[in-house]
């Protein structure tokens, strides 16, 4: 460690004193929500794009698709050559508001991102000077520590929200910190501006810094009055939905991690509560757990000791995986939130992705705010793909690349199977929730599309490995508007 905390302190500045918390912004902003977004049917005409599988992006140069009052899809039609005509087919959206996209644009499915940890939203880019224990305590702790601070919770979550959904993150899995109040905030604020939510407070009852360390019956304790809270503001979880977080088993000690596991599985018969946790994300990690967890000759079964390893199981990073980890995986169809950015910043180590889908695991891209630098899964996509190049350099395996198609499908359909919400979201599928981006490839941006203008496939590469917010002109949430540049 050295003087690395000093370091963090000697760049800290006071905490500024928060603002009065107002909705006055939002019931304002609602208000233009609410004429653009009405309960009627939507026709869409255009240029169609979604993943069918890992090697299937379907693209259709014209198409309609027909969501209902609900925000729900009713058909996806490549028969018809108008929006018009599709009211006319389907004569139950005959009243149907219709848009037909422009030449440049195109629809793309809402992107999913299956790890961020919301509490360090200030930290982004920052810390990347050391290695993961080093950036933990210095940087990570003491940001995490400063949510005891709910005002300051409201701020933050507040802002990052909405960012996120400007920049087409239609589903989080988010990290909080060990504070029930500030949990409880930002499941609000995803219900509040329309974002689809895993949320959950973060537990740990050792090895931490900087007073985040909790008694491991009030751990539990709150952790309930976060699930309790999403319970009672999204019954159905419509849009959000609970989990139960120990950080890792480094810092979770085997009681902790047994009320953890028992709260998750729930009585026999009842709905189980999404996990997440971190994994095989170091080589320090993996000895650690295994001190505190003794008799653990691996990750994966030290978490299904523990009643861990589900189908509602997200797993961050998974770099340093055994054999009889991604065995158990695939058995216990737990997913994996694969977070190239962060891993490369911190130099982690490469997760072996095409190892993991040919043993049937399910993986999906994460962010990892703040160890990674990207606020959008499109970062997420062109740092797999990365990782993917650098493995088949040092394995001399071509093999380990992923293809365009496939990175596509990780940041949308796979992200929605380690989510364990495939059958809602992902694509557009009709049945599914209208979660769906408006794209325009002819902004004035860092695209340039001159020459590939009538290649849908090109234009689609070009906003992946190259567009930013500024090509997202709408983004839809079940069927509602609640973002982007033309909102």
């Amino acid at each position: 460690m050295g003087c690395f905390p000093r370091f963090f302190k000697s760049r800290a500045k006071p905490e500024l004193a928060p603002p009065p918390y107002s909705t006055l912004d939002h019931d304002a902003r609602q208000q233009v929500v609410a004429k653009k977004a009405s309960n009627s049917k939507q026709v869409f005409f255009g240029r169609i794009v979604h993943s069918k599988s890992l090697k299937h992006l379907e693209i259709f140069k014209q198409a309609a698709l027909g969501i209902d009052e609900n925000g729900v899809i009713c058909f996806l039609d490549s028969s018809v050559d108008s929006a018009a005509a599709a009211c006319k087919k389907y004569p139950d959206f005959k009243e149907a508001h219709c848009t037909t996209l422009k030449p440049l644009e195109f629809l793309f499915p809402g992107m999913i991102d299956t790890h961020m940890h919301a509490p360090q939203w200030p930290n982004m880019a920052i810390g990347m000077e050391g290695n993961l224990k080093e950036w933990v305590e210095g940087y990570t702790d003491p940001i995490e520590h400063s949510y005891k601070d709910t005002n300051k919770a409201r701020r933050v979550y507040d802002e990052m929200v909405q960012k996120l959904l400007e920049n087409g993150t239609t589903m989080a899995a988010y990290n909080s910190s060990p504070h029930w109040e500030a949990t409880n905030v930002l499941a609000d604020m995803c219900l509040k501006y329309g974002q689809r939510a895993i949320v959950g407070k973060l537990c740990m009852d050792c090895n931490s810094t900087h007073g985040n360390i909790e008694k491991t019956e009030q751990s539990l304790e709150d952790e309930w009055k976060s699930v309790e809270h999403i319970r009672k503001i999204d019954p159905e979880e419509t849009l959000v939905s609970p989990c139960i977080q120990p950080r890792n088993g480094a810092f979770a000690t085997p009681p902790l991690m047994a009320g953890l596991g028992k709260m998750s599985n729930g009585k026999p018969g009842s709905k189980k509560i999404h996990i997440q946790a971190h994994m095989c994300e170091t080589l320090y990690d993996i000895n650690q757990m295994k001190k505190l967890h003794s008799g653990s000759k691996n990750y994966s079964e030290m978490y299904d000791s523990y009643g861990f390893l589900h189908e509602k199981t997200i797993l961050a990073h998974c770099i340093h995986l055994s054999d009889r980890d991604i065995e158990l995986l695939a058995e216990r169809k737990a997913g994996v939130a694969h977070n190239g950015n962060s891993n490369t910043c911190l130099t982690d180590g490469e997760c072996r992705v095409r190892e993991l889908l040919n043993a049937g695991v399910k993986v999906g891209l994460g962010t990892d705010c703040s160890a990674g630098y990207g606020v959008s899964i499109l970062e997420s996509m062109r740092a797999a793909s990365n990782v993917s190049r650098h493995l088949v350099i040092h394995k001399d395996d071509p093999s380990l690349k992923l293809n365009f198609e496939e990175i596509v499908y990780l940041g949308t359909m796979g992200g929605a199977q380690v989510c364990a919400m495939d059958d809602k979201i992902g694509n557009f599928e009709t049945g599914k929730p209208f979660d769906a981006l408006v794209i325009d490839v002819g902004q004035k941006d860092n695209i340039n599309i001159a020459g590939w203008e009538g290649d849908d496939l090109a234009l689609v590469k070009k906003w992946v490995f190259m567009g930013d917010d500024r090509s997202i002109r709408k983004v839809f949430v079940n069927g509602r508007l609640v973002a982007g540049k033309d909102m």
